[in-house]
């Protein structure tokens, strides 16, 4: 709270012109380091405190301790497609119902079913909503293919690695 102390008091000071200080001009009360101190934890800037990170070399003396740190991480790999080969059917026909469009159509071919209410065939009413979610699912399918191959580019990339 008191990291805020100082704007609120130059905030107010602005605003009453109580000073005819313009809002770039040193004041008399800025705040003293040990009240930045204690806005900040006491830690450098940037850090969090508590927090630790341990870097372990690749190469070097430490080759084993790395293989054993690095076996509960998974890698680096770049991974931007929607779906898995199980996933696709049910996460696709999610996202096609999510349309008010194919809500109506698979309506129409459910109301159909009810012989009192049955307009025409019942395969006839099937058929635009089966064309527009095979049509659809192709190209979603085309899509997460093509996202496929260019993670497969991506991370199939060289790299060099500066090391000291």
């Amino acid at each position: 709270m008191e990291c805020f102390h100082w704007l609120r008091h130059r905030c107010l000071q602005l605003v009453t012109s109580e000073g005819a200080r313009g809002w770039y001009s040193a004041t008399a009360s800025l705040p003293t380091k040990r009240q930045t101190e204690s806005c900040g934890g006491g830690s450098a800037p940037g850090r969090l405190a508590g927090k630790r990170r341990t870097v372990i070399a690749r190469g070097g003396p430490y080759q084993a301790e790395y293989h054993a740190v690095s076996k509960e991480y998974q890698g680096n790999t770049i991974r931007t497609t929607k779906y898995s080969m199980l996933s696709f059917i049910p996460m696709n026909l999610f996202q096609q119902f999510r349309r008010v469009a194919n809500l109506y159509f698979l309506f129409l071919v459910l109301l159909n079913w009810v012989p009192a209410v049955e307009a025409f065939q019942k395969e006839i009413t099937m058929v635009p909503l089966l064309v527009v979610l095979t049509v659809i699912a192709f190209k979603d399918a085309l899509e997460d293919y093509r996202r496929y191959l260019f993670d497969k580019k991506v991370n199939e990339n060289l790299v060099h690695i500066y090391s000291r």
